[in-house]
C-alpha cells in the first residue's frame, strides 16, 4: 500500500487549469522529486499535499486515511520552504523546539528531541545561536531539524536549496539525502534543478504544463526519456530530424542516410521523428584531408567549443544543416579545434527515438 496517494488531483486558477488530473503514489520511505520548470505545477501539487491548497478534483490519501479536506495543521507533515522562515528572536534550539511546544510535549521529551535533531543536522554546537549568527546553509539545517522534530508522516521540501550558493547546495543536498535515509521518512522534494533531482532521488516525476509526463528512476528518465520535453529538459541532447522507413526492422532515415535503431520503435513506418543523442554518446574523428571530404549527413565542422574542466563540449555544424553536440575528455580534445572537419558516430543503442510532437499524456 502506498503511504501517499494522489488520485486525479486537478487545480484551476481563474478558469485556467494548472494541474491536469495528476496521479502519484509513494511507498513508505521513498524519496521522490517533482522536477520541472517554473509554472509546471510542481509547487501547486506540493501545496495540495501539504493542505495549503484544495484540489478542484481528486483526493489526497495518506495510508488508508483520506486527508483531502483536512487543514494543513491536521496532516502531520513537516515542510521546509525556500525561505528559511526561522523566528529571528529564537535560538536554533528554540526554533527546533517550537512545534514541540505547540503540541505540549513534556519538557524533558522536548529537550531530548531538540538535542537529537540538532545532532542529526550537525548543529549541536550551534544550539544557542540566533538565525543572524548562522550561515544560510546552517539556517536551512535548523529549518530541516524543526520539520523533523515533530516526527511527521511525510517530509515536504519546496525548493529548499535555491537560495544557497553552489557549493553549499551540493553539501546540503547530500545531507538531506543522508538524513532521509537515516530516518526513513517518505519525502517529496520540489526542484527545477535537474542535477539535484537526479543525484538524490529514488524516483523523479518530471512535470510539464500541469502534468507528470514521466516518472521513473533517475537513470530511466535520463537514459530513456518517454517524452520530447523530458529529453530536452533532463540533461543536454541533440535532435536530428528523421523518418521511420521500416518500423519492423527499426530503420530510420536521417538526411538520406539510413540508420539502425535497435531500441524499440513504436512509431509506424513513414512517421516523422527526432533522434535524440546525448553529447557523451557522440564520437568525433577528425578528417585530415579536407580536400577529399565530400558532403555527408554525419560530417561537419566544429564551430564552437566550451571548456567544462574534465570535458570539453564541441558544437558541430553538420553538412546536413543540423547542429550536433559532443562531449570529449579535455585531455583528448587538443586536436579538435575550431573549424576542424570531423565525422560523427555513435553506438546504435545510444539513440532515443521520439515523434516530432510527443502526444499529451
Amino acid at each position: 500500500m502506498a503511504q501517499l496517494l494522489i488520485d486525479g488531483a486537478a487545480k484551476l486558477y481563474g478558469g485556467r487549469t494548472v494541474l491536469h488530473d495528476v496521479n502519484l503514489d509513494l511507498p513508505r520511505g521513498e524519496f521522490i522529486s517533482l522536477l520541472g520548470p517554473s509554472g509546471c505545477g510542481k509547487t501547486t501539487l506540493l501545496r495540495i499535499i501539504a493542505g495549503f491548497e484544495q484540489p478542484d478534483r481528486g483526493r489526497v490519501v495518506v495510508g488508508e486515511r483520506d486527508i483531502t479536506n483536512l487543514a494543513a495543521s491536521q496532516r502531520e507533515m513537516g515542510m521546509v520552504f525556500q525561505a528559511y522562515s526561522l523566528f529571528p528572536n529564537m535560538t536554533a534550539a528554540d526554533n527546533v523546539r517550537f512545534g514541540l511546544r505547540v503540541r505540549k510535549l513534556p519538557a524533558a521529551e522536548q529537550q531530548q528531541r531538540v538535542r537529537t535533531m540538532l545532532d542529526l543536522v550537525g548543529l549541536a554546537t550551534h544550539a544557542g545561536k540566533y538565525p543572524h549568527q548562522l550561515s544560510g546553509g546552517q539556517q536551512q539545517r535548523v529549518a530541516l531539524a524543526r520539520a523533523l522534530a515533530v516526527r511527521p508522516t511525510l517530509l515536504l521540501l519546496d525548493e529548499p536549496l535555491s537560495a544557497l550558493d553552489a557549493k553549499v547546495r551540493v553539501q546540503l543536498r547530500e545531507e538531506i539525502r543522508r538524513i532521509q535515509r537515516e530516518t526513513g521518512i517518505t519525502t517529496v522534494f520540489v526542484t527545477h534543478d535537474q542535477e539535484e533531482a537526479l543525484s538524490i532521488s529514488d524516483r523523479v516525476a518530471v512535470m510539464f504544463e500541469g502534468r507528470i509526463v514521466q516518472i521513473g528512476t533517475p537513470a530511466t528518465v535520463y537514459q530513456d526519456p518517454a517524452h520530447s520535453f523530458v529529453a530536452s529538459f533532463i540533461g543536454i541532447s541533440s535532435r536530428l530530424p528523421g523518418r521511420v522507413v521500416d518500423s519492423a526492422g527499426r530503420v530510420v532515415e536521417v538526411r538520406g542516410l539510413r540508420l539502425n535503431v535497435p531500441r524499440a520503435v513504436d512509431l509506424p513506418t513513414g512517421t516523422g521523428c527526432h533522434l535524440h543523442l546525448r553529447p557523451e554518446d557522440v564520437r568525433l574523428d577528425a578528417i585530415e584531408d579536407h580536400a577529399k571530404t565530400a558532403a555527408h549527413p554525419l560530417r561537419g565542422t566544429i564551430r564552437d567549443t566550451t571548456f567544462f574542466g574534465a570535458i570539453t563540449r564541441l558544437r558541430v555544424a553538420l553538412d546536413g544543416g543540423d547542429d550536433l553536440l559532443a562531449d570529449v575528455p579535455t585531455a583528448h580534445a587538443g586536436h579538435l579545434r575550431m573549424a576542424t572537419r570531423v565525422q560523427a558516430s555513435w553506438a546504435p543503442e545510444a539513440v532515443r527515438l521520439l515523434p516530432l510532437e510527443s502526444p499529451q499524456p
